[in-house]
């Protein structure tokens, strides 16, 4: 056990192993808050679902939805900046993964309907 230590003090003073320098998000970075606030946004919950729907069906569901506001906010002017164009961004992302939900869920079925 006390090799381990050396080799771990020995990497760290010739520059090898550990975090380098200048690695890693800066302080006070908040992207990690806001990419997470994301993701809970983008699978919200649909009243009256019940467990009726297949997940597939649930994202249509839901990219129809957000596509409803997200015409809404296209015929507006939208600027640079503003809480408008911060929530147009923000659910063109939400749409974008629900998008490439469904083409994942879309190959799966394909190719489980091909090999049987």
């Amino acid at each position: 056990m006390k090799d381990k230590k050396n080799h771990s003090q020995q990497s760290r003073l010739s520059g090898w192993g550990g975090k380098r320098t200048g690695a890693g998000a800066p302080v006070g970075n908040t992207n990690a808050v806001k990419h997470g606030e994301r993701s809970r946004q983008a699978f919200f919950p649909l009243a009256g679902d019940n467990g009726r729907f297949t997940q597939l069906q649930l994202l249509r569901v839901r990219n129809l939805l957000l596509a409803e506001r997200v015409g809404e906010l296209m015929h507006r002017s939208l600027s640079l900046g503003t809480a408008e164009w911060r929530e147009f961004m923000l659910l063109d992302g939400i749409l974008w993964q629900h998008t490439r939900k469904m083409m994942i869920l879309e190959l799966r079925q394909a190719k489980a309907n091909h090999a049987s």
